[in-house]
């Protein structure tokens, strides 16, 4: 905040501040709650577990997709190196410290000078656990079985040498070019490890000169060796989508390693696509974040993960459990907790779009009609107590003023679908109630 006041103005406070949080696209929605409770916590934006007495923001907090803000920077900064037009296909791979995102980006709108506008998903967008810390995990794996007392010497106390250690390893790891000559040392002398390695070999019947023992040395073989999983692990993912793209981009700190750009480069150099690594690439998400909140039909359309709906009752079918099975006051067969389906798993899904669906009052004296709103992973669930459905929320209507109605009251339910959220409002049509409108805001988890 210090920074942001120096920058603009002397009072700006917290309250003024819309903040953007990014996040891998391949979390769910769990994890992006968390995130935004955390943000509550922080005092950062208003909320039920914000601190009493905090002047939070009180702008709602918004979540971009890493992939998605790195591709709208690298499309704004570039584009007029890329000769790209509508209907072309982006890969943004977004290689960060914990997860690498990828997301395969078609061009939809081109306005010159200004270059890409809007884009729309291709394929939903996918990734995997993986990066630049999990190199690091591999680094001091191999100092481990290196230096065979490390692990115990650090928890002695010894924490300033793993930290010097750490350091030097970040710098390595960055300069760190494909060189068969490439070599780097760690000065180990006077460390106090140097000697505990000694004498932990000795013990171990293994006996080396002392200069030995003096420095740590990495060469080419055991930095590819390092590198080599996490590498494999990008190029896997890419690879599989890049015959349709034109252009391949790579971000994320990870992407700053010199050995992680041969690599990457090396593999695709002959497919006849562009291969994009922008100068500083670990501040490409950061960078488009901004852009992104800012141009929110930028995104024009995305493919759902998840398959949208409400807990309804409908009419009996042959296969429904006998447990939701029941009869209603005419007499005829119903079945409860059926899942009508909004939108489905793998559904393009257009920013605003709307789908509408209208439900009745299931006896005459009924007062209030419920609605919970369910997600699921399949793309056609029968039911919503399946065990992978998952209640998103509810809300009730007030019915009872139209009782002279019966079972004809109607209440329409529209899904409303923004970049990041589904409104769900439902509106009385053919009555009007106390409440005549409820609305109720979930989490959309697109690709």
């Amino acid at each position: 905040m210090q920074s942001l006041r120096y920058a603009i103005r002397n009072d700006l406070g917290k309250e003024d501040v819309q903040w953007c949080l990014t996040v891998p696209a391949i979390w769910d929605e769990k994890a992006k709650q968390l995130m935004r409770t955390y943000a509550e916590k922080a005092g950062m934006i208003q909320g039920p577990h914000c601190p009493a007495g905090v002047s939070a923001s009180r702008r709602g907090l918004s979540i971009i997709l890493e992939p998605e803000a790195a591709s709208v920077h690298c499309l704004e900064s570039v584009y007029e190196s890329l000769n790209l037009t509508i209907g072309d296909k982006v890969i943004v791979a977004d290689v960060g410290g914990g997860t690498i995102d990828l997301v395969v980006h078609e061009i939809v709108e081109f306005r010159p000078p200004m270059g890409v506008t809007r884009v729309k998903e291709a394929v939903p967008s996918f990734g995997s656990s993986g990066g630049g810390t999990f190199v690091d995990i591999a680094f001091l794996q191999w100092v481990q079985q290196k230096v065979g007392c490390y692990e115990d010497f650090i928890r002695q106390g010894n924490t300033e040498l793993s930290l010097r250690l750490f350091s030097w390893w970040q710098r390595v790891k960055a300069d760190f070019d494909r060189s068969p000559t490439y070599t780097a040392q760690f000065m180990l002398r006077h460390s106090g490890l140097s000697e505990a390695w000694k004498n932990y070999d000795r013990a171990h019947h293994i006996h080396k000169e002392d200069k030995a023992y003096w420095v740590l040395t990495l060469n080419a073989d055991d930095l590819r060796q390092i590198f080599h999983s996490e590498v494999s692990k990008v190029i896997s993912l890419i690879e599989p989508y890049i015959n349709m793209a034109k252009v391949l981009m790579v971000v994320g700190g990870m992407a700053e390693s010199q050995y992680v750009k041969h690599a990457i480069i090396s593999k695709f150099k002959n497919s006849g696509r562009q291969i994009i690594i922008p100068h500083d690439p670990g501040r490409a998400v950061c960078r488009g974040a901004v852009k992104l909140h800012m141009s929110k039909d930028y995104i024009q359309s995305r493919i759902s993960k998840k398959t949208y709906g409400i807990c309804a009752i409908r009419d009996a079918q042959k296969g429904d459990p006998e447990n939701l099975i029941f009869i209603n006051d005419e007499g005829r067969r119903k079945c409860r907790s059926a899942f009508s389906a909004f939108v489905q798993v793998g559904e393009r899904i257009c920013f605003g779009q709307e789908t509408s669906r209208c439900f009745y009052s299931h006896t005459a004296a009924q007062l209030s009609l419920e609605f919970d709103v369910y997600s699921s992973p399949r793309r056609d669930p029968k039911y919503t107590i399946e065990a992978d459905a998952t209640r998103e929320g509810s809300f009730d209507i007030d019915i009872s003023c139209a009782l002279h109605l019966g079972k004809r009251r109607e209440v329409k339910v529209t899904m409303v679908f923004g970049d990041s959220l589904i409104n769900v409002i439902a509106v009385p049509t053919n009555f009007v109630a106390p409440d005549n409108r409820k609305e109720l805001t979930v989490r959309f988890e697109a690709s």
